[in-house]
């Protein structure tokens, strides 16, 4: 709660700013605060998605954060982040890698990237997943999937 009349040492905009973060996503503050599993900030896969969401638009960029934490901003600084950020390249299975969409997983605010063969099909297959694949896990869902009459 904060006293009203401190509310007016503030704009509505530098207000919006300290409770929900800036609307446009800082890249370099998300990477600050990013760590990698079973790979390196170094790895060509990590270097298309660097690439990738530094080329995204605003919006997309907070279609990125929605799609992989459930929240469209970012905190204001690195002392901020709850938890950070986790890239996990995806263990080869008997699937194509570049036939596979990434994973994310909201409540742990992790993406896990199949080893991508170009730029390319990096950029459009994480454009596609945070474009298309909005349901968080199968909340709302369960029902539809278990049915004990089966």
């Amino acid at each position: 709660i904060v006293p009203e009349g401190l509310l007016n040492l503030l704009t509505w905009r530098e207000l919006e700013t300290l409770v929900c973060g800036k609307p446009i996503m800082d890249v370099e503050l998300l990477r600050q605060n990013t760590i990698y599993k079973f790979c390196s900030e170094n790895d060509q896969a990590i270097e298309f998605f660097w690439r990738a969401l530094t080329e995204f638009t605003p919006e997309e960029r907070s279609m990125y954060l929605r799609f992989v934490w459930g929240r469209s901003r970012l905190p204001l600084t690195s002392k901020d982040f709850p938890m950070k950020h986790q890239i996990e390249i995806l263990k080869k299975g008997s699937v194509e890698p570049d036939m596979m969409l990434p994973v994310a997983h909201t409540c742990f605010f992790s993406i896990e990237l199949p080893k991508y063969s170009t730029y390319e099909t990096l950029r459009d297959k994480l454009r596609y997943a945070i474009t298309h694949c909005q349901a968080i896990d199968t909340d709302g869902r369960a029902y539809d999937i278990w049915d004990d009459d089966e």
